[in-house]
């Protein structure tokens, strides 16, 4: 009875030791499965402890992209013969070398393609109809752009034919994004999506017109309107199926730096539908910036109603000073945060020099001075009267001046 007695409380102890034991095996097990699963695709019951423990389920929900654009890259005549080669050839990287580090650096660069790419199909002509060589574009692509707005006021320059020459110019450079113009209706129909660093951008691309060209009554699709049907059907569209809706709108007044009725008219349709940026062109001079919250919603929007022109030979000192548009979107535990909106303010710099021909720089303002002022064609413009004007059309808020 005593050894009896014995193994029983032997067992008693051993038994509970045992359970104990295999339960802490199921929960290692069972924890590791989860971890795993965790890591590969967080679910939504995921504590906070857990998501913070875990560095990299954080760094795969936390995104950050940078994003420039800039305005007009409006190509007149002597922006084209700037170009010319002693063999025939074209090259225009020199229009942009200055500034290629600054658009190398984002994450995504836009550019507004203000005249229509339609190549040597066409003769090469500057204002009123403007006809651009495709090594433009390739100048453009090699600065660092990979997004071009091409809905301008003179997209039907050359006609339909002018478009299809750009499309097919775009169709062979990879991935380069053309926005705004459309091979066919299907085109037409479909939001262009953007991926970059796990945050998805949707980008739309209108113009409020094309100078009283018509389009063509077979086409009319070939071009994006500014339409309100169209633009509340696309925006819909792109709000349900990315983190960001970005517009790019060809509005606005020429040559004046007050906010049309027709702009206010668009921005509130695009803040009622849940825009998160607006980037403007077409006024060829700068346009405040500004935070507008939706009545309704508080949903912020931040607009940059006109930054003006990136380059071109146009001659009043403010067509001159243009800006670059500077945003940092982030993407924390699944929202979306513009974390930084800022101006920097540009000047096209031009000067003749042999056999009368011009050459063009572009310049970020905090690294002009007042020897190239001297040296441009256009008299005045110095460091302190374009300090001036950023001043008084751009708030302090989102001004940056390096």
């Amino acid at each position: 009875m005593t050894d009896k007695g014995s193994l029983n409380k032997k067992l008693y102890v051993i038994i509970p030791v045992v359970l104990a034991v295999v339960v802490m095996i199921a929960f290692a097990i069972s924890g590791n499965i989860t971890k795993k699963a965790d890591e590969k695709s967080p679910t939504a019951a995921t504590s906070a402890s857990a998501v913070n423990e875990d560095n990299t389920s954080k760094k795969e929900e936390d995104a950050k992209v940078t994003l420039i654009a800039v305005g007009d890259n409006l190509i007149h005549n002597t922006l084209i013969s700037a170009g010319e080669q002693e063999d025939g050839s074209l090259d225009y990287t020199s229009l942009y070398t200055n500034i290629k580090p600054d658009i190398e650096k984002a994450d995504i660069a836009v550019i507004d393609q203000e005249t229509i790419l339609g190549g040597s199909s066409f003769e090469y002509s500057g204002y009123p109809t403007f006809n651009s060589p495709w090594e433009i574009g390739d100048a453009a692509i090699d600065a660092g752009f990979d997004i071009f707005n091409c809905a301008t006021n003179h997209t039907m320059d050359k006609g339909w034919a002018g478009i299809e020459k750009e499309i097919e110019y775009f169709s062979t450079k990879k991935n380069v994004v053309q926005l705004g113009v459309n091979a066919n209706e299907e085109d037409y129909n479909k939001i262009t999506y953007y991926e970059k660093n796990g945050i998805v951008f949707s980008m739309l691309n209108y113009t409020y017109g094309t100078n009283g060209i018509p389009l063509p009554d077979d086409k009319p699709w070939c071009v994006n309107m500014l339409d309100k049907a169209k633009v509340e059907a696309d925006i819909k569209e792109a709000r349900a199926n990315s983190d960001v809706v970005i517009v790019f709108p060809h509005w606005g007044t020429e040559n004046s730096h007050d906010i049309s009725e027709y702009q206010k008219e668009y921005t509130k349709l695009f803040s009622d539908l849940g825009v998160d940026i607006v980037i403007g062109c077409h006024p060829h001079v700068l346009q405040p910036v500004e935070w507008v919250t939706n009545e309704s919603t508080g949903k912020k929007m931040i607009v940059y109603y006109s930054v003006g022109n990136f380059i071109s030979h146009q001659i009043e000192l403010n067509q001159l000073c243009g800006g670059i548009a500077q945003l940092t979107i982030e993407k924390k535990n699944g929202e979306i945060e513009i974390s930084s909106a800022k101006l920097v303010p540009i000047v096209c710099h031009y000067s003749r020099g042999e056999n009368d021909k011009f050459s063009f720089d572009v310049y970020k303002l905090g690294d002009y001075n007042n020897d190239l002022a001297a040296s441009h064609s256009q008299q005045g413009g110095t460091v302190e009267y374009y300090t001036d004007l950023v001043k008084k059309v751009i708030d302090e808020e989102f001004l940056s001046m390096t």
